[in-house]
């Protein structure tokens, strides 16, 4: 049998790109190994298109020994098919800081980097045609867990309030979620992030739940497949979302609904509206790299180019719908 080797080192979103991959290389007939970080394990695991996902830590290797680590593997495992997509984004169109187009003008950055993730990386792979959608494949266990924090006859908002970096973190989500509550006694908020993100959650409402940092990353993606809309920064949590036809506001700041989301059912995401959005840009220090919103301190994307109102607005289009599909029962 023909053996496919791909390597992916990132996090949740960039290994959910891989899985129209993996399920191209398993229907042409190869034995699928994968080697990857412990987020993307939690991407890969169950996915019936993967034999084998690689027993190595990566994330204790030196950075100055990968390349040493993934010559040891093609020699292990003596690929048909290899193929590396470690910064496959990240050196092309979404800068590291190092990369030389990071300090490019922005009209020259928007022109090269302005790229659907998927496309990009179905062209990277090389082979043929490929479904544009990222796949998560949960346990029995995992979606009752999930489904646990379901509120039936409830409208179940799952909110994330950050992602790894501090420019995904959006400073007016109280006022929002303050609004909804306000308004409509039929809500029920779940918000989730890291550990990190319990210093946002400062709501206390019983129509609130707040989960951040006390569930696994895999019972959050599996929450969005069970509710009724998905609001999130560009993170794992928005790119879950994707997976699944629920419905998603994506807040984006640093990207565009071409780079995230373009391929998502149901979306009513919101680009960020200020000059210096979308920048393309990897932000690994917001106080460095972003121009700060001096009452929020939030990056300025975040705070002044994601208005709460349309924030609102496109929450709204969501409930009506349900709404009515709601009453017609």
């Amino acid at each position: 049998m023909k053996t496919a080797l791909i390597v992916r080192y990132g996090a949740f979103g960039d290994s959910l790109l891989l899985t129209p991959i993996v399920k191209k290389l398993k229907e042409l007939g190869y034995y699928v190994v994968v080697d990857t970080t412990e987020r993307g394990r939690e991407v890969f695991a169950n996915n019936p298109n993967i034999d084998k996902i690689t027993d190595r830590v990566t994330n204790s290797v030196p950075i100055g020994e990968i390349d040493k680590e993934w010559d040891k593997q093609k020699e292990e495992y003596k690929p048909d098919y290899y193929k590396n997509f470690s910064e496959s984004l990240e050196v092309s169109i979404a800068l590291h800081p190092k990369c030389p187009m990071y300090i490019y003008p922005k009209k020259e950055r928007e022109g090269r980097c302005n790229v659907n993730y998927y496309d990009h990386t179905a062209k990277w792979a090389d082979l043929g045609p490929l479904h544009k959608r990222g796949e998560l494949f949960f346990t029995e266990d995992e979606e009752s867990k999930a489904k646990s924090y379901i509120r039936e006859g409830k409208f179940n908002l799952v909110w994330c309030l950050s992602g790894s970096g501090k420019n995904k973190a959006y400073p007016w989500s109280d006022y929002v979620i303050g609004e909804i509550l306000k308004n409509h006694d039929d809500i029920h908020i779940i918000t989730v992030g890291d550990l990190r993100c319990q210093l946002l959650e400062s709501l206390d409402d019983k129509d609130i739940t707040n989960l951040s940092g006390k569930v696994p990353m895999r019972i959050t993606m599996a929450l969005t497949k069970f509710s009724d809309l998905v609001i999130s920064p560009d993170t794992g949590t928005l790119h879950a979302a994707g997976c699944f036809t629920v419905p998603k506001i994506g807040l984006l700041g640093h990207s565009t609904k071409e780079n995230i989301t373009k391929y998502f059912e149901n979306d009513y995401s919101i680009e960020a509206k200020v000059p210096c959005a979308p920048c393309f840009r990897l932000v690994y220090d917001h106080n460095i790299q972003c121009p700060i919103d001096p009452v929020s301190h939030a990056c300025f994307c975040m705070a002044k180019g994601l208005d709460p109102k349309l924030i609102y607005e496109q929450f709204l289009k969501v409930y009506n719908k349900w709404t009515e599909k709601k009453n017609e029962k």
